[in-house]
């Protein structure tokens, strides 16, 4: 919930993963509130309303709440619910990160690592229970871009911000492996 300290902006509600502590971080809150799968996750209440026109605001905040939830667990349950095969897990795989030339030393070396590490998260003692579903695979791509992966200008921060939904990259890249997982299965 964020406004103004003059009452000169709506009080705003919004559904967002990011833990708001600063004027930075509201940003990138409220960069992420448009709808998503058709489910608003924000509303607005002006500062001129009647006190009952304040309560159904609040009524009406809930519900987007309680829906931006929904959506949330029915994909989930969904992507749990789906079983995959270690081939499907390959395929997912190269189709989020096609191989490279084999001539191309490094690139073919950094993509050989990363596959390596997506498949040892995904067999892993932490992804063990959901291994073997499209949940199990989206979670181990995207733990792979939380902390396994390099920061930007060697800056570890980077890691720590991209993890905690305060980088658009890492987010805009979590939705495309999201796309992949559903496009592949």
């Amino acid at each position: 919930v964020n406004t103004s300290h003059d009452g000169s902006i709506a009080i705003q509600a919004s559904v967002t993963p990011v833990r708001v502590v600063c004027a930075n971080t509201l940003a990138v809150a409220l960069s992420r509130t448009r709808k998503k799968n058709g489910v608003k996750q924000s509303f607005k209440i002006r500062h001129t309303q009647r006190a009952e026109g304040k309560v159904q605001q609040a009524r009406e905040a809930l519900q987007v709440a309680n829906a931006y939830m929904d959506e949330f667990s029915k994909m989930a349950s969904a992507m749990i619910e789906t079983e995959i095969t270690a081939q499907q897990f390959n395929d997912i795989l190269l189709a989020a990160y096609p191989k490279p030339d084999e001539d191309k030393k490094g690139a073919f070396t950094k993509w050989t690592n990363k596959i390596d590490t997506l498949n040892d998260i995904y067999t892993g003692e932490f992804n063990h229970m959901i291994s073997g579903t499209a949940w199990g695979a989206w979670n181990a791509m995207t733990e792979r871009l939380d902390w396994y992966r390099g920061g930007k200008k060697g800056l570890t921060e980077s890691i720590l911000a991209g993890s905690s939904g305060f980088d658009p990259q890492i987010t805009a890249e979590k939705q495309r492996l999201l796309q992949v997982v559903n496009q592949v299965l």
